[in-house]
Formats: C-alpha cells, structure tokens, sequence
C-alpha cells in the first residue's frame, strides 16, 4: 500500500504513539511502514503519521482490533484473543524440557550441524515455547503472532531461501503434540494447542511473503539504477 501526502490538520498518531498502540517497536513499525505492511500517511514535511481509523481497519483485517482506550490495555495489540486454557499451559510447561529437545532434533536434522546453530535452535525452541504457554495461560496469542510474522519478515527480506521459523514452529508443535499425547490429556486441550500454533504458523506466511516482497523490490530497484 503506497503512501499520500495529508494536510497537516489531520489528527493522527505519531510512530511511536502508533507504535506504543499496537504494541510494536517504533522501529519494527517503521519498516513495516516502508515496506507497505502497515497502513501510513506523509505529511507535507515528509514525517510519517498513522490514522486511527486506518489502523483499526487494518486490524479488523487480520482478525484483531485496538484495545479500548479506557481498558488500560492500550498498550498492546489485542488481535489474538483465544480461549484460556491453563491445563494446557501446564501440561507443555511440565514437558517444556523433553519437548524442546525433540524439537531441536527435528529442526536441525539429520546433517551435520554446528554446535552453535543447535544452540540457536534450541534457544529459540525454549522462548518460543515459553510463549505459547504464556499465550495459553492468559487467552491471548498476539505476543507470539507479532514475534512470528516479524523474524519469518526478516527472514524472507534477507535471505533468498528462508522458512527456518515456520519449520522451527512446526518441529515445536509436532513435539508439543507428541508429549501432550502421552500425557493423557483431553483431546480439546491437544486442539486448542494444535488452533493457537496454526494461527501463529499462519502469521508467519504473511510476514515471509512480505519480506521476499520486500526483497525482491528492493533488488529490482538496484539494479534498475545500477543500469
């Protein structure tokens, strides 16, 4: 989505207020603004500003909405709203050690692999992991969409061939299952953790797509002027 010029007469949000609202870093925002992620306005000084209106309506898009403003929750994005489900959250936090070593095995393969990349690995199963449990114990999965579809963006923006974080998720979940399994517990309980992955999988398709998109112009533009 490209940018317009407005009359300085209009009330709108600066970066970091932006920011601050949907619960991103002013610098996360700002990228996703160049790179037409998040809906966005120049004044005629050339400063970015961001339209209330135009961010709900993003957000209606994706499924979420702003937080109301007399919630206290305006700091945070409220677009992954899910049913709680502690007995979940307890089982994976009770499982956190075995399910994230099954997830490093299955991420990192059967090829030799270097000693730090299965730290990486391992570093990012556990936080990711602490997430979900997180976003199982409060009702709310937005923190792991927003991280997802921000590294899969940089993923798919700096290298020409990236999916390490949607198969990283998808190894954690395929353990998480495994071990939720033989726990014994309730098939709802498996459901609601196989729903909250998938929807955090789903995000981070859309933050690949837009960094290879990212990627892509950026490259046509350089050549463009190097010809």
């Amino acid at each position: 989505m490209g940018t317009i010029a407005i009359a300085p007469s209009r009330d709108l949000l600066t970066a970091s207020a932006a920011a601050h609202l949907l619960g991103i870093s002013v610098s996360s925002l700002r990228q996703w603004a160049r790179d037409g992620l998040v809906p966005h306005q120049l004044t005629p000084g050339g400063h970015r500003r961001f339209d209330r209106d135009d961010l709900t309506a993003w957000l209606e898009a994706r499924g979420g909405e702003l937080p109301d403003e007399d919630s206290g929750l305006c700091r945070a994005l409220v677009a992954g709203r899910i049913a709680q489900d502690v007995a979940a959250a307890t089982a994976l936090a009770d499982g956190s050690a075995q399910i994230v070593s099954g997830a490093v095995r299955q991420a990192a393969g059967t090829t030799l692999t270097s000693g730090r990349r299965v730290a990486a690995i391992r570093a990012r199963a556990e936080e990711r992991l602490a997430e979900l449990i997180t976003a199982l114990a409060e009702g709310d999965v937005s923190a792991c969409l927003r991280a997802a579809e921000w590294h899969a963006y940089r993923e798919g923006a700096t290298r020409l061939s990236a999916t390490e974080s949607i198969g990283e998720w998808l190894a954690l979940a395929s353990e998480a299952e495994r071990y939720l399994r033989a726990s014994g517990i309730s098939e709802a309980d498996i459901q609601a953790v196989r729903d909250a992955v998938d929807r955090v999988v789903s995000r981070a398709t859309t933050g690949l797509a837009i960094g290879r998109r990212s990627r892509a112009e950026t490259r046509i533009h350089a050549e463009h002027h190097a010809a």
